[in-house]
């Protein structure tokens, strides 16, 4: 279980869990040629959780996942699962996945909770 102290360890964490879920589930070309691409669209794998929107979008237009259960979907819905036993958390995660709402949920409640922390 990974402690989560501050959004930037919510961010490393959460990129470490998409990189290894792209190797895992698609192999490590397959992961590297997407992360490529990305990159090239101008999002790189470090700034996904700043923009879960435009990974989720051009990983739907890569893999055609329009459909409810399209591969996109799927991918991004064991992504935050993954995501959810690294941290230690159940995540309760509505389907179909929506995945940018659900990054920025989980990040802004780490932001909170961070924050809370910190003294005053």
């Amino acid at each position: 279980m990974r402690s989560i102290n501050s959004v930037e360890d919510f961010d490393k964490v959460l990129i470490e869990t998409i990189d290894e879920t792209l190797k895992y589930s698609l192999g490590d070309r397959n992961a590297a040629i997407i992360e490529e691409y990305m990159e090239k669209q101008g999002l790189p794998i470090d700034k996904i959780p700043q923009n879960p929107e435009w990974f989720s979008e051009e990983l739907r237009n890569i893999m055609g996942g329009k459909l409810i259960l399209g591969p996109a979907i799927i991918l991004e819905e064991t992504i935050l699962k993954m995501f959810g036993r690294k941290i230690g958390r159940r995540l309760l995660i509505d389907t179909p996945v929506n995945f940018p709402r659900e990054v920025k949920a989980l990040r802004d409640s780490f932001a909170s909770l961070t924050s809370e922390k910190k003294p005053h």
